[in-house]
């Protein structure tokens, strides 16, 4: 079965679905395949930078998210073990969406969704398995999936690959990339906020390169990263649920004594293969990644989710401009797009990675320049302005400066 379509989108994520409903909104004829027949899934990337909860105000989507309800991140505080390293105040920002949320993502999801739906030029697939990619004089031209067991075709001008960071469209079409394992992977878990922790409080709890994320999630739990060594839950697991419960009292006692009464099987805990990839170009004639398929980045700071939105809002208006002009999205577009978003990528990216070296690192010197870092960072707060409007607030700051329209 052969079906053709403007623009198709290969993940329904948020990526996909933000970049969907934001062409649908032009008016341009799009077409999302997502694999899974249903939304109600646990997600990690749930942290929402405010910047991203100005987008789903532009979208329309936020009384769908102030109906369920979320959590607001007020300040983000560094400690190691018994000292105070950093504390990040959201609260003195000048910008109309100051905080990070936390919300399910099935919730915004299905806004996304819902509002997807009443557009009559566009349609949302469920249960499509992406399959392969349809090329013509090295040009994609559409994408073979399987729905209900059927394999189907679509064909359109642009293909868009918002399918992650294990993106199978970029290795169907072959698009070259590099992927830097990191020196860490990540044990989540989601447990009880402790009686007496602040449940607004981002916290980045420190002992030598042992390190534990905690970020309040809805209603009243605390989203749980505990770093260990790359390639290193097997070993972990031979020592039993008394060598991790030893990883948290490393960094916490406090924190270790809560951990035994909420977390009693190694089926609470989730690993998460850290890496970054790096494509020189995303993508190829026909053919646009977004979001983790372009760059994947670390979980440090909830970027990933933030960032893929970002590029769906930056590429939405000059896609639908191109197919509307009926030129081509070729090579050429692909690369006024992307030198449009690569300075922010970078940004992050390399912010990412000066963080990673300070968390993972056990050396005195490094230790002592994380201190000295640390230190100078909270004393001189029109620092943390800085990199808070890269990371936070950049949209909001561009829209305020007319520089988006």
């Amino acid at each position: 079965m052969e079906q053709t379509s403007q623009i198709c989108i290969v993940g329904g994520g948020p990526a996909g679905l933000v970049l969907a409903l934001k062409l649908a909104k032009s008016g341009v004829d799009v077409t999302v395949l997502e694999a899974n027949k249903s939304y109600e899934r646990s997600f990690r990337g749930e942290s929402i930078q405010p910047d991203t909860v100005g987008i789903f105000h532009e979208l329309g989507i936020a009384d769908a998210i102030n109906e369920h309800g979320y959590m607001i991140f007020k300040e983000l505080e560094v400690w190691e073990r018994d000292s105070k390293r950093l504390n990040m105040n959201y609260t003195k920002m000048p910008y109309q969406h100051k905080f990070m949320i936390d919300v399910p993502q099935p919730v915004f999801l299905n806004a996304l969704a819902e509002k997807l739906a009443q557009y009559p030029n566009a349609k949302l697939i469920r249960g499509a398995a992406f399959d392969g990619v349809i090329e013509k004089d090295d040009t994609v031209i559409g994408v073979t999936y399987r729905e209900a067991g059927e394999k189907k075709s679509i064909h359109a001008k642009a293909i868009i690959a918002a399918d992650g960071r294990y993106s199978r469209v970029r290795e169907k079409a072959a698009i070259p990339y590099t992927k830097t394992p990191q020196e860490r992977d990540v044990l989540w878990c989601k447990m009880p906020i402790p009686e007496g922790w602040d449940k607004h409080k981002y916290y980045i709890l420190l002992n030598g390169a042992q390190h534990i994320i905690l970020l309040p999630s809805y209603p009243d739990l605390y989203r749980t990263g505990v770093n260990i060594p790359k390639g290193g839950f097997a070993a972990l697991k031979k020592e039993g649920l008394d060598g991790f419960y030893n990883l948290i009292d490393e960094v916490n006692a406090e924190l270790g004594q809560h951990v035994r009464k909420h977390i009693t099987s190694w089926k609470d805990l989730h690993v998460l293969d850290i890496f970054t990839t790096h494509a020189p170009l995303w993508g190829k004639d026909g053919l646009i990644m977004i979001g983790d398929a372009a760059h994947t980045l670390t979980p440090l700071l909830g970027q990933g989710v933030n960032i893929a939105i970002q590029d769906a809002m930056t590429l939405a208006p000059m896609l639908a401009q191109q197919v509307q002009s009926d030129k081509a999205v070729d090579t050429q577009f692909l690369r006024s797009y992307q030198s449009e978003r690569q300075p922010q990528v970078d940004f992050v990216t390399q912010m990412q990675q000066r963080q990673e070296k300070m968390l993972c690192s056990d050396s005195k010197l490094m230790l002592s320049m994380r201190k000295a870092f640390y230190f100078i960072l909270n004393r001189m707060p029109f620092i943390q302005n800085r990199i808070l409007n890269q990371i936070s607030y950049k949209r909001q700051r561009s829209l305020a400066m007319g520089k988006i329209s």
